[in-house]
């Protein structure tokens, strides 16, 4: 049984490779290295490692294939032109998928808050500041000493 296998198996190597590729190209089997007296001697070397009790049906090749892988398309059907429609997330988007909602920062905004109530200040420091100019100048015109008028705008 095993003598049958290996000569089919000689048999089929011993074709040429256009006999079995349907839109192959012709290979030269001289330039691959195929030698039928290697096989031959191949496989007797492999059934004479194998102990005399091993099941006669039960057959073990190691057949090497050698030939070129076809091309395969990974993005076949996908316009890889021009922009994306949405694009990788955020910053801020990733934050609120990690964070939980009880660690996250309160709705008020705080900062905004406070130059606002700086700004405010600020203005009215500077109005209450023009005021006392003013009111100092009037002092002192009304006591007749001559000066120049206070260079704020309110």
């Amino acid at each position: 049984m095993q003598r049958i296998t290996a000569l089919v198996l000689v048999a089929l190597f011993a074709l040429p490779a256009g006999a079995f590729a349907q839109e192959a190209q012709a290979v030269d089997a001289t330039k691959m290295g195929v030698d039928l007296s290697r096989i031959k001697r191949e496989l007797n070397q492999a059934q004479a490692e194998e102990p005399a009790d091993a099941d006669p049906l039960r057959l073990r090749f190691t057949v090497e294939v050698v030939g070129t892988a076809p091309k395969i398309d990974l993005l076949e059907g996908f316009n890889v032109r021009g922009p994306l429609p949405y694009g990788p997330p955020t910053h801020q988007e990733f934050l609120d998928v990690v964070t939980p909602r009880e660690y996250r920062t309160p709705v008020v905004p705080f900062f905004g808050l406070a130059v606002a109530a700086a700004q405010k200040l600020w203005q009215y420091n500077k109005k209450r500041q023009c005021e006392a100019e003013i009111e100092e100048y009037r002092r002192l015109v009304m006591q007749g000493v001559a000066m120049a008028a206070p260079r704020c705008n309110q």
